[in-house]
């Protein structure tokens, strides 16, 4: 075994150089390694004189590896410790700041219609906290309504400078690192725009705006023709060029679940197989080898260009690259080496490359699947051969055909199935998802990819030849292999068992019932109760929510089915998302007051449409009294109680008929209110009904700003969780409740300032433990 190490090392130096630096990163990023910058720079150039001068080659790992940790360590006092990251910290909303520094166009950011540009900054005012900032820094500018990108040049922009809200809701997406991994220290909402003059950075601006205008181009000649649907012309521009924004989040879910979403958006896999098509086509055209390649690596760069520049197809762009340059310098390729050449440049640009999915699958699969692919493919070679009694000049052309066909088909098993097992551990760290039907996806998919792209080229070739009918005819024949790939991957993602969700590390372990409160914007609403391996959604946000924020949760908790859903009341920040959660999450059971939908609801609205599709027969209502068993488990009960709306409350507004429903989990009794305002509580607190409580947890009702202090002291509930956003006035906490909660020395938590919040109920103990850096509140059961 230490032999074939030794004779790997020595095979493979530049990939064995690229994990010693991969280590240095991950030292400075852990705190294994903690040392100043001169420092690590000086260890580094000892270690590397030593190996040249000593001829020690194993002194050139740990070089490496210090000066990656070097490059690290500075890249991260530019983005994680810069002083404008320190300053907003401590800030719960945008600073006045006026900046000097250079724009860039950023045509990535696609939100509220409203120009985006990168600035450059080298000095950053700040009046409200008493500093300038002269340390540069780039940032998220997003330009004034109306304003178009006025092109290079240096600017003193005035506006609001803050940080990305971090996601505190486990499995979502975090804004905050993500822009700090590309670089972006913070935001920055422009109101004025002055240009100081005009140098700035006009070369690196002219490339990028050529680069999106060639793809605007592009899309158009692919896309003409077919204006009737525009939906799988989304889904070409996705494939082809990369803009996936306009695609159908359905048709984006579906390439998700069956495991070949690589083959939806531009990944490396589209520039390899752009390489094998110009390689292929330089061949027919009987070009010499080294001009072939040369031919091909500025293709592949071209295409790079077109689709916007974009990190995954630069980067892979650059394999190819580095692949086909050895033959060009007299070098045999080997694939391994090559990787690693492309990891030590890309990661000596900017390190932080290395905690990027996108460039982890790209180098790690690819890696994986060349280890694994070829022991496979030994394996089963014998059974692509033909019969060896039979001489290969007498085999007719059905057996020679069937045996080339053996070939393909087990050298295609082998490498995606390398490639699944390759990616599998990043998948799961990243998603927790596992989706043993890409095996066999894969193996319909990208040859469909591949088509799809030849069929790109020929109509790009046609259209800069002005062959408007050879055009249209691609472009149709594009559009069938586009409809023939998104069937093939709603068909594989439905398969029984076609992906999962999986979390091993399970809070149940000490917990019989978890409730967590997620933090949504805008005053929508989501909660989930786990019942041992039972799961309860008590409203489920908007759409938008469900897809950023409950569907990530759900999926990182290792929930593939949710038993039962609670709507509160027909208002769309509250069950906009429920036709997802029943389409993803297994036909959940609906219940809902008897006041739902509202006499008065537009057939627009989501229970009103709900229930006329079905004549209302998935959504069971319930009425005030009346109780429902959550679990069965005897040890730990669990039961529902409805007490309000009844059937005299009439109100046109939503909120006003917002469900209340008394929770007994085990010892504990739990409130859930969701936007029940002031009617509700002075019903509950003039009523019979025994609304005692542990825990109370409420959103805002949009129009009510007082609470009644007779409903709280009637309820006497130790603890108080409320969803919340202080950026809009509608649904900020009631001053009347932060003075009751005062008052009474009762725990207030809000998804604001805490972030989602986790309910942990055992027989004896009630752990609250918000997100963010708060003390865990623990309650005792009464006596």
């Amino acid at each position: 075994m230490l032999a074939k190490l030794q004779c790997w090392t020595r095979a493979n130096p530049l990939m064995v150089l690229a994990l010693a630096a991969t280590a240095g990163i991950l030292s400075v990023e852990l705190g294994g390694l903690q040392c100043d910058g001169p420092g690590l720079m000086g260890a580094a150039a000892l270690l590397l004189v030593a190996a040249f001068c000593w001829r020690r080659a194993w002194l050139l790992l740990p070089g490496c590896a210090l000066v990656f940790a070097f490059i690290h360590a500075t890249r991260t006092d530019e983005t994680f410790r810069h002083p404008l990251r320190t300053v907003l910290l401590g800030a719960d909303k945008p600073l006045p700041a006026t900046i000097h520094g250079s724009l860039l166009p950023d045509f990535d950011t696609t939100t509220d219609g409203r120009d985006h540009a990168l600035c450059k900054a080298w000095k950053i005012e700040i009046p409200a906290a008493g500093v300038v900032i002269k340390q540069e820094a780039t940032l998220l500018v997003r330009l004034p309504k109306g304003v178009r990108f006025p092109g290079a040049g240096v600017f003193e922009i005035s506006g609001g400078v803050y940080l990305p809200r971090a996601s505190s809701n486990p499995g979502a997406f975090d804004a905050q690192e993500y822009a700090l991994r590309n670089g972006r220290v913070a935001r920055l909402d422009a109101e004025g725009l002055q240009r100081i003059h005009g140098k700035g950075e006009p070369l690196w601006c002219m490339f990028l705006e050529a680069a999106e205008s060639c793809r605007r181009r592009i899309s158009e000649q692919l896309t003409k023709d077919l204006e009737d649907d525009p939906e799988t012309a989304a889904v070409i521009r996705a494939m082809a060029l990369g803009v996936s924004a306009e695609a159908d989040d359905e048709i984006e879910d579906a390439f998700r679940n069956s495991g070949t979403l690589h083959v939806f958006a531009v990944s490396g896999l589209h520039v390899g197989l752009l390489g094998v098509i110009a390689l292929a086509l330089m061949r027919q055209l009987g070009l010499r080898r080294g001009v072939s390649l040369w031919v091909t690596v500025g293709l592949v760069f071209v295409y790079a260009f077109i689709t916007g520049w974009r990190p995954s197809s630069a980067r892979a762009a650059l394999m190819v690259a580095v692949f086909m340059g050895a033959p060009l310098a007299d070098r045999e390729s080997s694939l391994q080496n090559s990787l690693g050449l492309a990891a030590l440049l890309l990661l000596g640009s900017d390190t932080h490359q290395l905690f990027m999915p996108g460039f982890q699958l790209s180098f790690g699969v690819l890696w994986l699947s060349v280890i694994g692919s070829a022991p496979m493919v030994q394996r089963l070679l014998p059974l692509t051969e033909l019969d060896p009694f039979l001489p290969p000049q007498l085999a007719n052309w059905r057996q020679r055909a069937s045996s080339q066909a053996r070939r393909w088909l087990v050298a295609t098993l082998s490498v995606s199935t390398a490639a699944w097992l390759g990616s599998l551990p990043f998948i799961l760290g990243h998603f927790q998802s596992v989706t043993p039907v890409a095996v066999i996806a894969n193996c319909v998919l990208v040859p469909l990819s591949f088509l799809c792209l030849g069929a790109t080229c020929l109509s790009l070739c046609a259209s800069a030849l002005h062959l408007s009918g050879a055009q249209i005819i691609f472009n149709n024949l594009n559009w069938a292999l586009a409809k023939a790939m998104v069937a093939s991957a709603a068909w594989f993602a439905g398969l029984p068992g076609a992906n999962f969700h999986f979390q091993p590390n399970s809070a149940m372990a000490n917990a019989p019932a978890i409730w967590r409160v997620l933090e949504l914007p805008h005053g929508a609403a989501a909660n989930h109760l786990r019942l041992a391996d039972r799961h309860w959604l008590f409203d489920v946000g908007d759409e938008t929510s469900f897809r950023r924020v409950l569907r990530p949760y759900l999926r990182s908790s290792g929930i593939n089915a949710v038993t039962g859903v609670f709507l509160s009341h027909n208002d769309a920040d509250h069950v906009g998302g429920i036709e997802a959660v029943i389409t993803e999450f297994d036909q959940p059971r609906l219940f809902c007051s008897t006041q739902e939908p509202g006499a008065q609801d537009s057939s627009l609205t989501t229970l009103r449409r709900l229930s006329d599709a079905t004549n209302g027969s998935i959504l069971r209502r319930l009425r005030v009294d009346e109780r429902f068993a959550l679990s069965d488990d005897p040890h730990f009960k669990a039961e529902a109680r409805l007490l309000y709306p009844s059937q005299q409350v009439q109100n046109a507004r939503g909120d006003d008929r917002a469900m209340v429903v008394m929770l007994h989990l085990g010892p504990w009794r739990v409130l859930w209110m969701s936007d029940a305002g002031w009617n509700a509580e002075k019903t509950l607190s003039t009523s019979a009904a025994d609304i005692r409580c542990d825990l109370l947890i409420r959103s805002q009702h949009e129009q009510d700003r007082e609470v009644s202090a007779e409903f709280l002291l009637k309820a006497t509930p130790r603890v108080i969780v409320c969803g919340s956003d202080a950026r809009e006035p509608e649904v900020m906490l009631p001053e009347s409740l932060i003075q009751h909660a005062k008052a009474q020395n009762i725990p207030l938590l809000d998804t604001w300032r805490h972030g989602s919040i986790e309910l942990r109920m055992s027989a004896d103990e009630l752990h609250i433990l918000p997100a963010k850096n708060q003390p865990q509140v623990v309650l005792k059961t009464r006596e």
